[in-house]
């Protein structure tokens, strides 16, 4: 009678079984090499939306510093001219506020009283005069504290004077001039 041996024999099972574990063993590196692939594909994608982030960025800065240049221009440009106009506003001061000094002192002055001497420094101002009484001394005062322009009106001296039988009280007053409001300035 024919005998067939259905069964394996032990060899071909574990060469079976050697093959199916190469073949998993295959089929995990297969599946790594996938997964690494797309692992590295998917980090390539990134860095490169990174780099044109990146780029975009520094064409903004660049962008901007051009601007801040521009603005930091303007700026010292705006500062010389307002440095210009406060230079014109001195002078214009200059040139008319003595006038108006002069004009107002001129209006402060009551009968019976004139000026000798006149100094004025940095806008502190002595002035020196003769007047018949000491009431007459005191409404001057008055009067040039009322002009605006000068101010802090002290008495530093008042005396008796006499010459050819005339009686005169001589006097010395300092004060404060403020040329700032003899005419209107920049509004810095």
């Amino acid at each position: 009678m024919i005998r067939i041996n259905l069964l394996r024999s032990r060899e071909e099972e574990q060469t079976i079984k050697v093959s199916k574990r190469i073949l998993a063993l295959a089929g995990c590196l297969v599946g790594m090499a996938v997964l690494m692939g797309g692992a590295f594909y998917y980090m390539s994608n990134e860095i490169g939306k990174v780099k044109d982030q990146n780029n975009a960025y520094r064409e903004e800065i660049n962008r901007l510093q051009v601007l801040t240049r521009d603005v930091n221009k303007y700026k010292a440009e705006k500062e010389d001219l307002q440095r210009r106009l406060n230079i014109i506003y001195a002078l214009q001061r200059a040139k008319t506020g003595p006038v108006r000094v002069l004009d107002e002192l001129s209006m402060a002055i009551p009968g019976k009283l004139w000026l000798t001497s006149l100094k004025e420094k940095d806008g502190k101002m002595e002035l020196k005069g003769l007047a018949f009484d000491n009431p007459t001394i005191a409404q001057f005062m008055t009067n040039l504290e009322k002009t605006g322009v000068i101010r802090n009106v002290e008495l530093v001296v008042a005396q008796q004077w006499e010459r050819k039988e005339i009686k005169l009280k001589e006097f010395t007053l300092t004060c404060q001039v403020n040329y700032a409001i003899t005419q209107a300035g920049p509004a810095s």
